[in-house]
């Protein structure tokens, strides 16, 4: 069958949903170092935890919360567009790498 994020990947890209956000783990990351930390606590990307990743994307940008999410997750991947961020915001990205390792190690 076809999970959520994918549900919501065809709503985003071909069905023109603005508003929906594809989560995975890349996602939540980020939802929780720059817009959400308390969803930290959550031990995995449960049905309630996806609603609310989507919901601070969706607070946060609005109408076009999807392509913001889309170009978070890039930015992220990439070292092509890593390397045009400032050097501050790599530096809280390394720092919260950093911290998910030896949480992940505990």
């Amino acid at each position: 069958g076809i999970g959520p994020k994918v549900a919501d990947c065809v709503a985003l890209f071909c069905l023109r949903q603005h508003e929906c956000i594809p989560v995975d783990v890349h996602v939540w990351r980020i939802t929780t170092r720059d817009y959400e930390p308390g969803l930290r606590l959550a031990k995995s990307l449960t049905p309630k935890v996806y609603e609310q990743v989507g919901d601070a994307f969706r607070s946060r940008f609005g109408t076009f919360a999807g392509w913001a999410h889309s170009l978070l997750f890039g930015a992220e991947l990439s070292s092509e567009a890593r390397a045009r961020l400032p050097e501050r915001l790599l530096r809280e990205m390394d720092a919260f790498r950093e911290e998910q390792k030896i949480a992940a190690k505990q």
